[in-house]
């Protein structure tokens, strides 16, 4: 069994991978059913770990 923010992790990284455009935390959050303030959290940590890149601005978001 796997916790949930592993879970949501998961399903963020399947999102951005199918997608292959970088995404806002909104979208990714309304794309995996997971809430927004606990998947920013979880995108900040797959940030500092290289899984996952952030761009800030109009064009930005997170993409692998």
């Amino acid at each position: 069994m796997i916790s949930q923010t592993s879970e949501y992790a998961l399903r963020a990284i399947v999102f951005l991978g199918n997608e292959g455009v970088p995404r806002t935390g909104a979208q990714i959050s309304e794309a995996t059913k997971a809430p927004s303030d606990y998947l920013s959290k979880v995108m900040r940590r797959l940030v500092r770990s290289g899984i996952v890149s952030s761009q800030r601005g109009p064009q930005g978001g997170f993409s692998l």
